[in-house]
């Protein structure tokens, strides 16, 4: 569909765009990232108060987009939207969470598989429900190359919210009770 103001009116694709870019949320990690892997800025989406750069590194002889992404459903769906805008067709993002689960190791690898919604944002991208099925087509591929590499995992429902300030004790105990193991 579109819509009165569309990504592409904003950004235009980028000659050689990575088809598949990768984004995290955490500044230390996205440092590591580019530190590690190098590249160079290819392009940049802007959203109201920041630039985001967007670089493109190579990875075992495959061209792989980086950028970090800025927190908060709102930015972080609309700069998603212009990198595929640019050309990118495959978005891996991942990040940090908060664990409801205590029995979940810091710095763990968790797979969500549910999430209940607490933000607005997921609405205009699928049908309105409390909670939406996460990662179901690729559900299995995660947890076969984790497997593979022998790292530990855990998969669950998140709990996905925008006001991180208003997350009180009981909001957090009836998501718990409802089988969320972790929030973001």
């Amino acid at each position: 569909r579109q819509a009165v103001v569309n990504p592409a009116d904003v950004v235009k694709p980028v000659r050689g765009m990575p088809k598949v870019v990768v984004s995290c949320f955490a500044r230390e990690t996205f440092l590591r990232m580019a530190d590690g892997f190098g590249g160079v800025k290819i392009g940049e989406t802007r959203i109201a108060n920041m630039t985001v750069p967007v670089y493109q590194t190579n990875y075992k002889g495959a061209s792989i987009g980086m950028y970090m992404s800025p927190v908060g459903s709102p930015a972080c769906v609309s700069t998603a939207e212009e990198i595929f805008a640019m050309g990118a067709e495959t978005l891996i993002l991942f990040g940090t969470c908060g664990v409801l689960d205590r029995s979940i190791e810091d710095c763990s690898v968790i797979i969500p598989d549910r999430a209940v919604r607490d933000e607005g944002t997921s609405y205009h991208y699928a049908p309105a429900s409390r909670e939406i099925p996460v990662n179901p087509r690729y559900l299995e591929t995660f947890t076969g190359l984790l497997g593979e590499l022998g790292l530990k995992y855990i998969v669950g429902k998140t709990w996905t919210t925008d006001g991180i300030y208003r997350e009180t004790r009981d909001k957090v105990n009836r998501r718990r009770q409802s089988g969320c193991i972790c929030v973001d």
